[in-house]
């Protein structure tokens, strides 16, 4: 991300900080402008123009989706009224903040249901390739994401509809670790991924988030993913960081050492 385009990322999550009126249908019509915007070339250029008058492009937005809630209405005045690096970023900026208002706006378990869905994704290649798809209208991927959408919260449905209608070249996988990273961040956590041979119980639970909140500074939502080849043990997966507590490890080690 361009140096123009963090400190315009900056200025728009402060703003929703400061914000009052956060829901779910707020973060939502967020992310519908951002679908009008990326879809509309002329539109996405004229609002991304580091020369154009704040004012005059708050203007466009306004004549081109017409009335929309409050606080909607005030954050995407403030997205679209900075300078961002590239119009790109300026959208991945606005389906950042409408995530975040949503998540901000719901006490449904988010995070769990898109690591869920991520997990129904990526045991069905075929789905998340159809998802994924250049080709194909959103409508249809909407209609077919439905089919891992069931019995999720309206907050998660309205985020995973988002990012099948316009992936802009992404993966669904990718884009499901993404979301489900904000939604994290914006109520002050991160995430951290768990594998372990047998589920965990809530003392060895309770022993890994007090490592992740001594590692990281801050709590973690925790995701389990079971796979009995490590043996026994765990690890640990934040973001790019991993931590290899496995037997399986262990004994791979030990191995290389009795070869060696």
């Amino acid at each position: 991300m361009g140096s123009a385009s963090r400190v315009a990322l900056a200025s728009a999550k402060a703003a929703v900080a400061k914000a009052s009126g956060l829901s779910v249908a707020a973060g939502a019509a967020i992310l519908s402008v951002g679908r009008a915007i990326g879809e509309t070339p002329a539109l996405r250029a004229a609002l991304a123009n580091p020369v154009a008058d704040a004012k005059a492009k708050a203007a466009l937005v306004d004549g081109v989706v017409g009335k929309l809630d409050a606080t909607a209405t005030t954050l995407l005045h403030n997205i679209v009224g900075v300078r961002w690096s590239s119009a790109d970023e300026m959208l991945a900026g606005i389906e950042e903040i409408g995530i975040r208002v949503i998540a901000a706006g719901s006490a449904d378990a988010i995070e769990s249901e898109l690591f869920t869905i991520a997990q129904a994704v990526a045991a069905n290649p075929e789905l998340e390739l159809a998802l994924s798809a250049k080709r194909g209208g959103a409508e249809a991927k909407r209609s077919l994401a439905g089919a891992v959408l069931k019995g999720a919260s309206d907050a998660t449905t309205e985020i995973v509809r988002h990012l099948v209608s316009q992936p802009r070249g992404r993966r669904i996988r990718a884009l499901l670790a993404e979301a489900q990273n904000i939604a994290a961040d914006q109520q002050g956590r991160g995430v951290a991924i768990v594998t372990v041979a047998h589920p965990l119980d809530s003392s060895q639970r309770e022993r890994i988030s007090t490592v992740l909140r001594t590692r990281f500074g801050r709590d973690h939502h925790i995701d389990e993913i079971i796979d009995d080849s490590i043996v026994g043990g765990f690890t640990v997966q934040v973001g790019n960081d991993t931590i290899d507590a496995s037997i399986r490890s262990r004994l791979t080690e030990l191995s290389s050492k009795l070869a060696g």
